[in-house]
């Protein structure tokens, strides 16, 4: 299975894009290669974390994500201490109780199905998407940045995020249907995830100057 968190794989599948796809040059020019290996690699933490940040400013999600960590010993954060943890306390750091149950229903997830971080990286992304959906409160994109940032999966496409979209109809120069994009994105397979990431850096603007 290719996992972009080595480089010389990620750097296979830039040189695939650019032979294949002659705009990848200019974006790899422009932006460098791609930074993916930044999230944590426990799935069950990185649900945690992706429900705190819902809704929220950045700064925000971090001050939450801080106070929430400071409610167990050691900030070891499990399954059954999330159980356990009064709801007053979870309050207390930031989180709404809607935000509380998506918590305590990801952890029920884990408790229940006994799944370890390795039964998940190991399974395929359908797969792996399947488990994730029933979780009360995890959605499509928050799966989405768990391949792509916590598992390094090459072939992610987040058509639901919306800097995505908008990266993408800068890219492309005029405003494109979800369906429309899926097709377009079907000619950067397998490395859909590689060109995801450059979308995300075109928003910034300098794209526009080249």
């Amino acid at each position: 299975m290719i996992n972009l968190f080595n480089k010389q794989e990620l750097l296979n599948g830039i040189n695939y894009l650019s032979s294949n796809y002659p705009i990848m040059q200019k974006l790899y020019r422009q932006y460098g290669t791609p930074n993916l290996d930044r999230g944590s690699k426990d799935i069950f933490l990185s649900l945690i974390r992706s429900i705190i940040s819902q809704q929220i400013s950045t700064q925000a999600a971090l001050s939450v994500h801080k106070k929430f960590q400071n409610l167990f010993s050691e900030n070891i954060i499990t399954p059954d201490a999330i159980l356990s943890e009064d709801e007053v306390n979870l309050k207390s750091a930031g989180l709404s109780k809607q935000k509380i149950e998506y918590i305590r229903s990801t952890s029920q997830f884990f408790i229940k199905t006994k799944y370890t971080n390795e039964d998940l990286s190991s399974m395929n992304d359908s797969d792996l998407k399947k488990q994730l959906i029933s979780i009360k409160g995890v959605g499509p994109w928050t799966i989405d940045m768990i391949l792509i940032f916590s598992l390094g999966r090459p072939d992610i496409f987040p058509v639901g995020d919306l800097a995505i979209r908008k990266g993408f109809n800068i890219l492309y120069g005029k405003e494109h249907t979800e369906k429309q994009m899926i097709n377009e994105s079907k000619n950067w397979k397998p490395y859909r995830t590689i060109f995801s990431w450059y979308l995300w850096r075109v928003i910034d603007g300098t794209w526009e100057s080249l």
